[in-house]
């Protein structure tokens, strides 16, 4: 952290950068110059108005990044247990004065040439400024600091970043008027962090040597809480979704250690939980869970619905559940009829679990390569029937094509698995043939 002395000092690393790269280009042809960091009321303009670039801090600002950083703290008595770092954003003028025509607007251009092109203060630079003799307006002179130190400045956490800061007409005007002085060109900056902090003594509790008299202490003991790390459908690792009648594998930690668990299904968007046990038994790194079939529960098709799910373990042992991992419920669809004649192709498809209201826009088939949006989609009354899709295909010449349905983005498994280690290929009862 640094001094009080932070913003004096970022004042003066300012002029030397100027001073220092003005100096290091020829600009001879204009004459003598001066980087000064008074109000600019105080400067000389009219006939005698010199070739000077001048620095003014006119506004000082929290910085909102780490100004709840360490808040003070103090005991019931009001002594200080801490100290808190003072987090400042300061904002400066950089005016350009010229005694003839064009000077003004060379010097603004070289000065705002170097603060572009180094728009950060490296700690060697601000060592070299601050370090006592500081180089000053060109001249070996003592610090501006006296027998003070704002060398700390060059060790603070944060680097100094100069940033430009274009200011509209409106608010140069109005800070000109304020300062009652005649307008120059001018550009704005704004330098970000200065941390300042003091060094003040503060409270520190002692080491604790004992717990309690004769270091007697509470005894506690805890099994490890389960953790999730993963969720995938059994079956096969490369499937990116399951469907009503899968296992689903969850892996993690230390997941036989609360009794007994119980999978927990969340879809947030259709408001629907199901709670279900593990259909085998649990090991430390993994158990599989069981989504029933409509042909096992006739509810599951209007108790899930095509979306994400947040999976969580509860233990019998425990009120509180684990993380969650997500995992993707897809539609599973039947298709008639399977075989047609190429031409015009109208297509009946049955999706299970059923669509939601809302999800009913945001459905379409895919027919081999081409989406189609349904001619219509039926949803029965009676919560136990699937939701029904007419669709039709124009023009279909011959071939065989794999049939889709993408809801919300969602597609429906064409696949069938087979073989150990686990074969994918087309589910022939998800084709269409066109002969």
């Amino acid at each position: 952290m640094s001094s009080p002395l932070a913003i004096a000092a970022v004042t003066a690393s300012l002029k030397d950068l100027l001073n220092d790269g003005l100096l290091n280009h020829d600009l001879s042809s204009i004459g003598s110059f001066s980087v000064t960091s008074t109000p600019p009321d105080r400067v000389t303009t009219g006939q005698q108005e010199p070739n000077q670039l001048n620095l003014f801090l006119y506004q000082v600002t929290p910085n909102l990044g780490w100004r709840n950083a360490g808040l003070p703290s103090h005991d019931g008595n009001g002594t200080r247990l801490t100290n808190a770092p003072l987090a400042l954003d300061l904002h400066y003028l950089l005016t350009a004065y010229g005694s003839q025509d064009l000077n003004a607007e060379i010097l603004l251009g070289y000065a705002m040439q170097l603060l572009h092109e180094t728009p950060v203060l490296a700690r060697a630079q601000l060592r070299t400024v601050l370090g006592a003799p500081s180089p000053v307006d060109g001249t070996i002179l003592p610090s501006p600091f006296g027998t003070l130190s704002a060398i700390d400045l060059a060790d603070q956490i944060e680097l100094i970043k100069v940033t430009p800061v274009f200011l509209g007409t409106e608010e140069l005007s109005k800070m000109w008027t304020a300062m009652q002085a005649r307008y120059r060109p001018t550009m704005a900056y704004m330098v970000s962090v200065v941390l300042i902090q003091a060094t003040g003594g503060t409270r520190v509790a002692p080491p604790v040597l004992k717990r309690g008299k004769d270091d007697t202490g509470p005894v506690a003991g805890a099994s490890p809480f389960p953790t999730l790390t993963g969720i995938r459908p059994a079956m096969s690792d490369v499937l990116p979704a399951i469907r009503l009648g899968d296992n689903v594998l969850l892996t993690g930690k230390n997941l036989n250690v609360q009794g007994t668990m119980t999978a927990i299904f969340e879809n947030a968007k259709a408001g629907l939980v199901q709670e279900i046990a593990p259909t085998v038994v649990a090991t430390p790194t993994a158990l599989t869970v069981h989504v029933p079939a409509i042909a096992q529960d006739a509810n599951a098709m209007n108790r899930w619905a095509v979306g994400l799910y947040t999976v969580a373990l509860r233990g019998s042992q425990s009120l509180l559940p684990t993380n969650r991992v997500v995992i993707a419920l897809a539609p599973l669809i039947t298709i008639s009829p399977l075989n047609a004649a190429p031409g015009d192709l109208n297509l009946s498809v049955t999706c299970t679990p059923r669509l939601l209201p809302d999800q009913h826009p945001n459905t379409s088939l895919i027919f081999g390569s081409q989406s189609i949006v349904p001619a219509s989609i039926s949803t029965p009354a009676d919560p136990l029937q699937p939701t029904t899709l007419t669709v039709t295909i124009p023009a279909v010449v011959e071939g065989e094509y794999v049939v889709r349905l993408r809801v919300e983005g969602l597609d429906s498994l064409p696949v069938t698995i087979t073989g150990s280690p686990a074969k994918l290929d087309f589910d022939p009862q998800q084709k269409v043939k066109v002969v």
